[in-house]
């Protein structure tokens, strides 16, 4: 499995390169800039190889944000690569602004070796245990399509962030069951953000504002009291 290393301190990308090569099933390839980074994915494309599937990204580098990088890369391959961004910045809303723009894990340096593989072993373990999603979910007046990425309302699509876009997408895989918020967090940002149920509240909100005639009174994404949310066909569902 092939590993990009997106970082500018030599010392730490080196540091990550010969750790994961001690690791028989990765190989890792270190850049210091997004210019090198994002040639060395054109290339592959280029002469048909492998893409990468893990991105390990710090956000400040020389030539540009990390985070810019995140989106970028969202749009242009849809279904990868894992990312998890390495950062000094330990702010929520770095955090927040990250995984909104569609990383799907933030360490905070300085972190352990050990806890990285674990992030990684844990979130590959995920993504090949995961069963086949439907591609088309209609609810109500909804209709997600998950194989072209579009969200629409009364047949009018609706922009949403990659991170609003997988929450609805997992509301949507679960529609009329309560998903609790430990569930919710432990499968859009990972088992070691389980206890910041504030991420799933915001983004909730943001759904709401986007999908809902009325968000103070919604009638897609349904509040149960002390438990979670579940997704809802309308106001005809109790």
């Amino acid at each position: 499995m092939e590993i990009l290393i997106i970082e500018d301190d030599q010392g730490i990308g080196n540091f990550l390169q010969t750790a994961l090569r001690h690791e028989p099933q990765y190989q890792a390839r270190h850049t210091a800039t997004l210019r090198d980074a994002w040639r060395e994915m054109e290339k592959r494309q280029l002469h048909g190889g492998e893409p990468f599937a893990v991105i390990l990204l710090d956000l400040g580098l020389p030539d540009g944000n990390g985070q810019d990088f995140i989106t970028r890369v969202r749009a242009r391959y849809a279904d990868g690569p894992l990312i998890i961004v390495l950062s000094a910045r330990n702010n929520e809303a770095d955090k927040i602004q990250a995984l909104d723009a569609g990383a799907d894990d933030y360490l905070a340096k300085p972190f352990t070796i050990g806890e990285l593989l674990a992030r990684l072993r844990a979130h590959l373990r995920r993504r090949g245990s995961a069963e086949p999603a439907e591609k088309i979910w209609r609810v109500g007046g909804l209709e997600i399509d998950d194989s072209a990425h579009t969200v629409k309302k009364n047949g009018d699509e609706v922009a949403l962030t990659p991170t609003e876009y997988r929450l609805l997408c997992l509301l949507a895989e679960h529609r009329g069951s309560v998903l609790s918020h430990r569930k919710i967090l432990s499968s859009i940002w990972g088992d070691n953000n389980r206890e910041q149920a504030h991420y799933v509240r915001i983004y909730v909100k943001r759904l709401r504002e986007k999908l809902e005639d009325d968000p103070a009174a919604p009638e897609y994404i349904r509040t149960e009291q002390g438990t979670g949310y579940r997704l809802c066909s309308g106001r005809t569902e109790s």
